[in-house]
C-alpha cells in the first residue's frame, strides 16, 4: 500500500527552481524529481504545476512549507481553535501549534531526537504504546526497531491531517503494524488489557496544556497496561524547568515511583526519563 502526498515546496525548493534547476526535491529532501519548465509555469509531475509568481513568494518564506493540489498552492497549516503548521527544519519537519514547536530542533533534528529517545529506551521488539502520536516519528522509529506492533494515539484530528501532508510521516499510514487511534490517551488507555505492552513512549504536550497526562492517576493507568519489567520513556523537559514555581521533573519522578516504576533515570540529551515497571 502506498501513501501519496502532494508536491511539497519550501523556500529552498522554490529558489532552486527559479535558478533553473530541473532536479529538485518535492518531498522535503527524501528524493529528487525531474521537473519541466515552460514560459508560464513549472510542471511538478503529470498532474500538478506551479506558476513563477507563487514560487517567488514561497522563496521569501524561510519557515513555512507549502503544497500544491489541483494546481493551487496552500500553506501546510490548519486554523481553528489552534493554529497547526508543518514547519521547516534542517531535517524532518516539525509540528508547530500556535507557534510552539512540538519537537526539539536546537542542536538536533526531529528524526535524530526520535532515534535518541528510542535508543535511550532500549526498544528492540515487543508491543509498543505511543501515547501522543503527533507526526508519528516515534511510532515509525519504534516499528523500524523491530516492534511487533505499535498503537499510537492522537487527540487532535487536525494533527493527523498535517501528518498526512508530511512525506516524513508516510510510513505512519503505510505500515500495517502501526495502529492509529483518535482520542484522549487518559481515557483510551482504559480500553487496553492489563500487562499488555512491553514499552510505552510518553511524549506529551507541555504541562500547561495537558496537565492530566502528567498526573498520578494517568501514571497508574500506564502502569496497569505495561508488563512487569516493561520499560517507558517519558519526555519531561529540563529538570530545572519550572511551571508556577513547581519543579515539574521532580514531581514526575515522585509520581512514577508511586505508580510502581523503578530505575528512573534522566537523560539530558533527550530531556526525558526512562523507567522500568517493578523490580529490574
Amino acid at each position: 500500500m502506498t501513501q501519496k502526498t502532494p508536491p511539497i515546496i519550501t523556500s529552498d525548493t522554490a529558489k532552486s527552481m527559479l535558478e533553473g534547476k530541473t532536479s529538485v526535491s518535492i518531498d522535503l529532501g527524501l528524493s529528487k524529481t525531474m521537473i519541466k519548465q515552460t514560459k508560464t509555469e513549472y510542471h511538478l509531475n503529470e498532474v500538478e504545476s506551479i506558476d513563477k509568481e507563487s514560487l517567488e513568494k514561497i522563496a521569501q518564506d524561510e519557515r513555512s512549507i507549502y503544497f500544491v493540489q489541483k494546481n493551487i498552492v496552500y500553506m501546510a497549516a490548519i486554523g481553528g481553535k489552534h493554529f497547526y503548521k508543518l514547519a521547516k527544519t534542517p531535517g524532518a519537519p516539525t509540528l508547530e501549534i500556535d507557534g510552539i514547536r512540538m519537537h526539539r530542533t536546537k542542536d538536533t533534528t526531529p528524526e535524530k531526537d526520535t532515534e535518541d529517545k528510542i535508543q535511550a529506551l532500549g526498544l528492540h521488539s515487543g508491543r509498543v504504546l505511543d501515547t501522543c502520536m503527533g507526526l508519528g516519528y516515534t511510532a515509525v522509529q519504534a516499528h523500524q526497531n523491530g516492534a511487533e506492533y505499535v498503537v499510537s494515539i492522537e487527540y487532535e484530528p487536525n494533527v493527523i491531517r498535517i501528518a498526512q501532508l508530511n512525506p516524513w510521516s508516510r510510513k505512519l499510514f503505510t505500515e500495517e503494524n502501526i495502529y492509529k487511534l483518535i482520542g484522549d490517551s487518559f481515557y483510551v488507555v482504559d480500553t487496553f488489557p492489563s500487562d499488555h505492552f512491553d514499552y510505552i513512549i510518553h511524549d506529551p504536550p507541555r504541562h500547561s496544556s495537558a496537565g492530566h497526562l502528567y498526573g498520578q492517576e494517568f501514571y497508574d493507568k500506564l502502569a496497569r497496561v505495561l508488563k512487569p519489567r516493561g520499560r517507558m520513556f517519558h519526555y519531561t523537559g529540563e529538570p530545572r524547568s519550572r511551571y508556577r514555581k513547581v519543579n515539574i521533573q521532580k514531581g514526575i519522578t515522585e509520581r512514577l515511583a508511586l505508580a510502581g516504576f523503578t530505575d528512573i533515570q534522566y537523560h539530558h540529551s533527550v530531556m526525558g526519563v526512562t523507567c522500568t515497571l517493578g523490580t529490574v
